[in-house]
């Protein structure tokens, strides 16, 4: 049994990426889903759980459980794909491309609303970061007002955006709000001068602070229990039981990373296919970084309810759906 990586990636012409950047600035939404892969067996077995993931911290234990032996141990035949973005990922599910995503409850939310088969099943660790251009000496959220912040719409990001502009006191400008959803390429044009700000999970942030870019002092509380994995409700109906064992082996991982002061051996394919890179190795901390899985919190069915109503006009929409049935 072996997790069969993929890089999800495009070539561009110098001439097209000027483009890219351009239409990008103008705020058009960015990512890319082309597929190039790493060359491995295919495994034929109709009971394969095809994990759809992008570049997170939360999405490498599922990586290691493979590169450990951890699937093998429970029975699980898994193949996982990475994205650039999370909703490239998320497309994939909806189309069928996929069984399992990472995601967030308020993406569920706005995908079930658009009649799409998926449900939130477990809960993962992915606080947010806010990291400012360095040029702009911004050190403080209240120097943000009438600036732009980048991320991914109607999603936990954007959740986590509208709690940081209720953190501006005395508020006078606009909050422009770009979405750039591969998460890579706002890291890219954050270093390139190109925005104010960017929300980013504790992989780019990293990265940012490894390269000289810290993270903004802000509240995380909010974030809890709102990121993890969702299943494809029609995955469900033949695959439950193999499915019931993923957040089984991503805390196996958890519980081994943890147990470490530095970071384990990681295989170069996991860290070409996340976009590790080495540059953030020595910042990694796992007791810091990685926790068990949760149980999705019936409280926040309200909660992204409500939000998704007042965001993305969702009328109607309650979040009785949300979550996958113990």
């Amino acid at each position: 049994m072996t997790i069969h990586t993929h890089i999800y990636n495009k070539v561009y012409s110098v001439g097209v990426v000027m483009m890219l950047l351009a239409a990008i600035l103008f705020f058009s939404a960015c990512g890319s889903s082309d597929k190039v892969p790493i060359k491995a067996e295919k495994v034929a077995d109709s009971l394969l759980v095809k994990v759809a993931v992008f570049p997170s911290l939360d999405a490498l234990p599922l990586a290691l459980a493979n590169d450990w032996g951890v699937f093998d141990s429970l029975g699980v035949s898994v193949e996982m794909d990475v994205f650039r973005s999370q909703m490239d990922a998320e497309k994939a599910l909806v189309d069928g491309k996929a069984d399992v995503v990472l995601t967030d409850m308020f993406r569920v939310g706005w995908w079930q609303w658009h009649k799409k088969p998926l449900k939130f099943a477990f809960a993962t660790h992915r606080p947010l970061y806010l990291v400012p251009n360095r040029t702009l000496r911004v050190s403080k959220v209240e120097q943000l007002d009438d600036r732009m912040i980048a991320g991914t719409r109607n999603s936990l990001e954007d959740f986590f955006i509208d709690n940081i502009i209720t953190q501006i006191k005395n508020r006078k400008g606009q909050i422009l709000r770009p979405q750039i959803n591969s998460v890579e390429l706002r890291l890219r044009m954050l270093k390139s001068g190109q925005l104010d700000a960017v929300v980013f999970n504790a992989q780019q942030a990293l990265k940012a602070q490894s390269a000289d870019y810290p993270s903004l002092k802000v509240r995380h509380d909010s974030l809890t229990g709102l990121a993890g994995f969702a299943f494809n409700t029609n995955s469900l109906r033949t695959k439950e039981v193999q499915l019931s064992k993923l957040s089984r082996a991503y805390d196996i991982v958890v519980a081994k990373l943890r147990s470490n002061a530095r970071m384990p051996q990681i295989s170069d394919q996991t860290r070409q296919s996340l976009f590790l890179g080495h540059a953030i190795d020595t910042l990694l901390n796992p007791k810091l970084h990685f926790a068990a899985t949760s149980a999705p919190d019936d409280k926040n069915k309200t909660l992204v309810a409500e939000w998704l109503r007042l965001n993305a006009a969702t009328s109607g929409y309650t979040g009785d759906t949300l979550f996958v049935q113990p």
